[in-house]
């Protein structure tokens, strides 16, 4: 592993580090680019990925040291070393999320088109940091003897490279998201909102679930890893508001629904009422 790639006298640039300024350049120049051409504000779009960068950080890291709160409490400064790595998803998404609409409500923004660009940017965000945590050494998989199989340092055994499954993961997120984006601009002109983040949602939280068996330093619940119990609420939440917002009506799903049921219904009571 390579934990710092060079060093220049005292001064060190660490891999983790050095892929997280990566992916926040490449997030940032996607909001800038698909923002400015639905035409919001460039310094606003700037600021905005800033704040979801620290927010994500701030997140990521508060939701790590709380699930490895044992490892911490020994020496508290530790938490601050974030070149060193050691970041949740999950906070990652929530705080980052929160920001975002936080920003968008106070600037006037439609939320869910300001989502659908962020989702484009968080999933290449996310495949190029998973190299950084390669490089580190951290979140590493669980035992193999496949040939491709990694030694990490103080580590027992030949170990999955599960940062780059999902780094190539991500990046295939990161790839059918911007068909359904140009598709959707194509198809009517504009974002239809709210589509390519709840896909993302669904198509990420999928693959975290499927990810978390070759990982081997999950957090367990009750003997179930909460990486994947989260993943599955999340898969739950974009499936549902993927049908309640943009793939069908849902008030007039239910409408037809009860008008159904009342029918069935008043059929019943009509044979019963017959046979007397």
């Amino acid at each position: 592993m390579y934990p710092i790639l060079f060093k220049a006298g005292g001064f060190a640039i660490y891999s983790y580090g050095f892929f997280l300024t990566l992916a926040y350049l490449g997030a940032t120049f996607i909001v800038w680019r698909e923002g400015k051409k639905r035409g919001f504000n460039e310094e606003k779009l700037l600021d905005l990925s800033l704040l979801a960068l620290i927010a994500a950080l701030v997140g990521g890291r508060i939701f790590y040291v709380a699930l490895n709160w044992g490892y911490f409490s020994a020496d508290l400064k530790s938490i601050l070393y974030l070149w060193q790595g050691g970041f949740a998803y999950f906070g990652a998404l929530v705080l980052g999320t929160f920001v975002v609409w936080y920003s968008s409500r106070a600037w006037k923004w439609p939320f869910f088109q300001i989502a659908d660009i962020a989702a484009l940017a968080a999933a290449l965000a996310f495949s190029i940091g998973k190299f950084g945590a390669f490089l580190a050494g951290t979140d590493y998989g669980i035992q193999t003897s496949l040939p491709w199989g990694v030694n990490f340092p103080n580590l027992v055994g030949s170990r999955h490279p599960v940062q780059i499954y999902e780094a190539a993961v991500s990046l295939i997120v990161f790839v059918l998201l911007s068909r359904i984006y140009v598709k959707n601009i194509e198809k009517s002109g504009e974002i239809s909102s709210g589509v390519v983040f709840f896909d993302w949602l669904v198509l990420s939280s999928l693959a975290r679930f499927f990810l978390e068996f070759f990982r081997a330093d999950s957090t367990l619940l009750a003997g179930v890893k909460l990486a994947q119990i989260l993943a599955l609420i999340a898969f739950s939440c974009g499936l549902v508001s993927l049908y309640y917002f943009n793939l069908r009506n849902f008030r007039v799903d239910l409408r037809v629904f009860l008008k159904k049921a009342s029918s069935i219904d008043l059929k019943l009571a009509r044979s019963k009422f017959t046979r007397r």
